[in-house]
C-alpha cells in the first residue's frame, strides 16, 4: 500500500485539494494529511506550526478566521505563488468519499470536531488515526469510539518498551497496523513476518533515514531498487514522499494492486 506524505506534493501544493485529487488520478492509496484550526474554529490543512512556507501569509493558523486565511494563496514545493487557497477538512472528505484513504495527522488533537464529521458522511471506515499511547492510555482516552474507527499505534524500535505495547494491542484490540520508526540501526529490527501472522499492517516511512535505518525515498535516484529492502521485510505500507517512483516499482514486482 503506498501512502502520499501530504499528498502529492511534488504535483501540486502540499496538503491542498489539487494535490489529493492528483494522489486520486494517480491510483495512490492513502494521502497523508495535516490539521490546523482556525480562530473561528474550523479544521483546515496546514503542516507547519505557521503559514509562512507554504502561503503568502505569515502567522499562525489560529491567528485567522477561516474567511481571512483563505485570502492568501498557497505555494508550490518551489516556494512560487498559485492560486489554490488552504482547504477545510470538508471539503477534502468530500472529494475524497468512496475514492482513497486518509490519514489524518493530528485528527485526535481535534476528534471531538472530527469524529461527528465522519460519522454523517459514513467515512469512518476510510480514515486512519495514529498515536504513540500505550494499549491501556489509549482505551482510556478513545474507549467510547475505539471499535469505530480505524487506529494504528507508532512503535519506536530504540525503545525496549516496543514489543510490550504491540503485544498490549494485539491482546486487547483490532489494530489497523502498526507503524514503526526504525532509526539508524537496523539491529533493532523486529521480524515484522511475525506481526502481519496475527492479523496486523506493517507500515514504515521512507521520508528519512531516521525513519527506515537508512533506506530513504531519495536514494532512489540513484538506487532504483532501494524499495526492496522493505518488501524483504515484509513491510506492506509504505509512506513516502516519491509516490510515482514507488508505484512504478511496485508495478514491475506485481505488487501494486
Amino acid at each position: 500500500m503506498v501512502v502520499a506524505h501530504r499528498a502529492d506534493w511534488r504535483e501540486a501544493p502540499e496538503n491542498s485539494v489539487w494535490a489529493v485529487k492528483k494522489a486520486i488520478e494517480k491510483g495512490i492509496n492513502m494521502v497523508e494529511l495535516d490539521l490546523a484550526i482556525t480562530k473561528d474554529g474550523k479544521l483546515v490543512l496546514m503542516h507547519d506550526k505557521t503559514i509562512d512556507r507554504t502561503t503568502t501569509g505569515k502567522g499562525q493558523v489560529s491567528d485567522y478566521t477561516l474567511e481571512e486565511i483563505r485570502k492568501f494563496n498557497l505555494r508550490d514545493g518551489l516556494g512560487s505563488k498559485t492560486q489554490m487557497s488552504i482547504p477545510t477538512l470538508e471539503e477534502i472528505l468530500d472529494i475524497t468519499k468512496d475514492k482513497i484513504l486518509i490519514n489524518l495527522d493530528k485528527g485526535f488533537d481535534y476528534i471531538n470536531i472530527v469524529y461527528p464529521m465522519l460519522k454523517q458522511r459514513n467515512m469512518l471506515n476510510q480514515v486512519l488515526f495514529k498515536g504513540t499511547e500505550t494499549y491501556p492510555e489509549f482505551n482510556r482516552k478513545y474507549g467510547n469510539i475505539k471499535n469505530d474507527i480505524k487506529y494504528m499505534p507508532i512503535i519506536r524500535l530504540n525503545n525496549q518498551e516496543g514489543w510490550q505495547k504491540i503485544k498490549e494491542y494485539l491482546d486487547h484490540y483490532k489494530v489497523y497496523g502498526f507503524e514503526f520508526t526504525i532509526g539508524n540501526d537496523e539491529s533493532r529490527l523486529i521480524d515484522f513476518k511475525e506481526v502481519r501472522k496475527k492479523g496486523a499492517r506493517v507500515w514504515v516511512n521512507s521520508l528519512w533515514p531516521h525513519h527506515n535505518a537508512g533506506h530513504e525515498d531519495d536514494k532512489v535516484l540513484d538506487t532504483p531498487n532501494i524499495y526492496q529492502w522493505y518488501i524483504d521485510h515484509a513491510v506492506n505500507i509504505i509512506q513516502t514522499d516519491r509516490p510515482k517512483e514507488l508505484i512504478n516499482f511496485l508495478k514491475v514486482k506485481g505488487l501494486y494492486y
